[in-house]
């Protein structure tokens, strides 16, 4: 496009991390609640929607609940930082406060770089809840991207009304993995399914049905802006006259990975922070039997080393960046390509530290000097059981020796470290979990995070079915040996379980990059997390309301020390103008 000629504005909205995280807790688990009571039939032997509550109820229990509020870390914290006051975040004030909604996620980052080489003027909404929707609706643009990869559809449904609401005549597109994932069948969807995104026609136009997706929303977008027909692009869910959802053929996409490296230095400062995101490779070559991914990404692709040194010198040449986290599936997939990576590093001497994704297997002391002197701090283990014979029912190909002799060369290097166990997993019993349990707290893990076994049909487990009698659906099945419901249960007790490895939710990692960023050191960082637990087990026993009993206060006072010094030790003032974009 030359001279005058203007280039079609297109909205990108990346994520959707509320501010209020009691009322989101609330709001999704109450969605799934219907949700499954719907799929919930005569015919069925397993009453979903019942089984859902009662799974939910206990996975509550996990979470910290102070004056008749669930709060996350990042909550505790900010009640702790406003005087032992729950503060109202809002999209003018939520960078005074600590939330997840202030991260960076890469999808909107490398989709916005990727529709600016294509002639598009895109603006990057980083996040729903903190965006300037209505101000960016009001320029006429052409379109509105709603990526699904860190939202639920419910989150879709919202943004796509709200768009419409404000401005009818804009496009809606969604895409992203959750699209790929639901949409994926085509013509072979479920009655349930199709009633559900018939139930969308009118706020979203179009969705992208590939595991990448650039080149598809490329052609749509240059279809929009000229007027043409949608059903001549590729890999699209369109709506018919009749309200019915059709799909056009599938073409798989090859975009070369080089092709994906963020040009940071040219990223607008509003759109950074001092936490970044990078990735260098994309895909899985194991086949977990639990997982979905699989499918998607059957292949591994790997950034060239030159391609990778660029990006990552981009980083350190903007001065502010603190910390990197490496968003690949697996960062330590191929061993010598792992090698260069980290002595490129070293050679280089960034200042920032950085965290990764990890296999518990490929961890050698070799390897983990080269990270500790490359700057690694964190390194996050998809461990999945403590019990040997889960492990090998999973296809996991890990040895529970493997990965205790793993954390103790991290622990050995002063590098933190994450396991994440599924608790529930076809065959899984009390001994097995109790097993899982005294691997924690044998290992020396700095963290740990549980996750309900969730059943889909997209599994190799589901190809097992009979075999372990394994009935229902995401989180609300049964097979020979427990169902959800028990295994619910089970992990409700583990933070009393488990005394020196700590949780919260599934956002520890986010949150140790964005505190990392922030200036806080891992040892402080893990103090607080310490304080919280805590904190949990004291107000089970005297109470979550004020005034508070000595032992409860006792707690929230060495929190109000421990985040004072912290502070003092990393101040937030010499970060970046951070406006939500």
């Amino acid at each position: 496009m030359q001279g005058s000629q203007k280039y079609p504005k297109v909205i990108i909205i990346a994520t959707n991390q509320a501010l209020d995280n009691d009322a989101q807790i609330r709001r999704r688990m109450a969605s799934v609640e219907k949700a499954q009571a719907r799929r919930t039939s005569a015919s069925q032997s397993l009453d979903l929607g019942a089984m859902q509550m009662a799974v939910n109820r206990n996975l509550l229990k996990l979470l910290l609940q102070l004056e008749g509020r669930y709060l996350h870390f990042f909550d505790l914290l900010n009640y702790i930082k406003d005087n032992r006051r729950i503060p109202r975040l809002t999209p003018e004030n939520a960078e005074q406060y600590y939330t997840l909604a202030n991260t960076v996620t890469l999808n909107g980052i490398y989709l916005c770089q990727y529709l600016k080489g294509e002639g598009f003027e895109p603006h990057l909404i980083q996040n729903y809840a903190t965006g300037n929707l209505t101000d960016l609706l009001a320029e006429k643009p052409l379109a509105v991207c709603l990526s699904s990869n860190f939202v639920y559809m419910d989150d879709i449904r919202e943004m796509a009304e709200r768009v419409k609401q404000l401005a009818p005549e804009v496009a809606v597109i969604a895409g992203g993995m959750l699209i790929k994932r639901l949409l994926d069948p085509g013509d072979d969807l479920s009655p349930k399914t199709l009633k559900f995104f018939a139930s969308l026609q009118g706020k979203v136009d179009a969705f992208v049905v590939e595991a990448l997706g650039e080149q598809t929303l490329v052609k749509l977008l240059h279809c929009i802006n000229r007027g043409h027909d949608a059903e001549s692009v590729p890999n699209l869910a369109l709506f018919d006259s009749g309200g019915n959802l059709f799909f056009t053929p599938r073409l798989r996409e090859h975009i070369p990975i080089d092709r994906t490296v963020i040009a940071w230095d040219k990223v607008p400062e509003p759109y950074l922070r001092r936490t970044l995101p990078v990735n260098t490779s994309r895909g899985c070559a194991y086949r977990c039997r639990f997982c979905t991914y699989h499918w998607m990404f059957p292949q591994v692709r790997f950034k060239s080393l030159d391609a990778l040194t660029d990006e990552m010198r981009r980083i350190q040449g903007l001065g502010f960046v603190k910390h990197v986290r490496f968003t690949d599936d697996n960062f330590t997939a191929n061993g010598a390509r792992l090698k260069s990576v980290l002595q490129m590093m070293i050679r280089e001497k960034f200042d920032f530290t950085w965290s990764s994704y990890a296999r518990a297997s490929a961890v050698t002391p070799e390897l983990v000097d080269l990270m500790r002197r490359s700057g690694c701090e964190f390194l996050d283990f998809g461990i999945e059981s403590g019990s040997q014979t889960i492990l090998d029912l999973m296809d996991k190909r890990l040895q529970t020796e493997r990965a205790l002799e793993a954390i103790r060369f991290l622990n050995d290097n002063g590098i933190c470290s994450r396991g994440t166990f599924i608790v529930g997993y076809p065959g899984e019993t009390e001994k097995t979990f109790a097993e899982t349990v005294d691997f924690i707290n044998e290992s020396g893990l700095t963290y740990y995070h549980p996750y309900l076994f969730s059943y889909s049909k997209r599994s190799l487990v589901h190809r097992d079915r009979e075999r372990y009698g394994l009935r229902g659906i995401g989180l609300t099945w049964r097979h020979h040996t427990m169902d959800s419901v028990q295994a619910s249960e089970l992990m409700a007790r583990m933070i009393r379980q488990i005394d020196r490895s700590y949780t919260d939710e599934a956002h520890i990692v986010e949150m140790f990059k964005l505190l990392r960023g922030e200036g806080y050191t891992p040892e402080q960082i893990l103090d607080l997390f310490r304080l919280k637990r805590e904190l949990q087990l004291a107000v089970e026993v005297h109470g979550q309301h004020p005034p508070f009993a000595p032992e409860v206060d006792r707690i929230l006072s060495q929190l109000e020390r421990a985040i004072r010094g912290s502070r003092r030790s990393g101040s937030r003032q010499d970060a970046p103008n951070i406006s939500a974009g």
